[in-house]
């Protein structure tokens, strides 16, 4: 019986119990009441509807499917943190925001090797 196919079996199981087991854990407060809105908050509002009207962002987020009414009701969602980190970091945004396939590609032939270097 060949005893590295097992002994292989052994090193890719530990090895993805390894990096799973490092990723960090993340956890954020439950309010049990709603928190009274900020004086902040009708500002970083106001400044997110602003971008939002903007022609060249009104287009990107019509072609993703979304109207300005849904995209008023998510703002209006999101949480005092959230809205303000969202507002302070307005010019860090891209309008198109996607990533090129050749990101992807290169990516998949990270994985791949990796992956064969492993059970190799």
């Amino acid at each position: 019986m060949d005893m590295r196919r097992p002994r292989r079996l052994v090193y890719l199981l530990s090895a993805t119990f390894l990096l799973g087991s490092s990723l960090p854990a993340a956890a954020e407060r439950i309010a049990s009441k709603a928190d009274p809105p900020s004086a902040s908050r009708a500002t970083d509002l106001a400044r997110m509807g602003d971008v939002v009207a903007r022609d060249e962002v009104a287009q990107v987020l019509a072609a993703h499917g979304l109207t300005g009414q849904q995209i008023e009701e998510r703002l209006v969602r999101l949480s005092d943190d959230d809205l303000q980190r969202l507002a302070a970091n307005l010019d860090q945004l891209q309008a198109a925001g996607n990533v090129p396939n050749y990101i992807w590609i290169l990516l998949g032939i990270f994985l791949a090797v990796s992956i064969l270097a492993i059970v190799f």
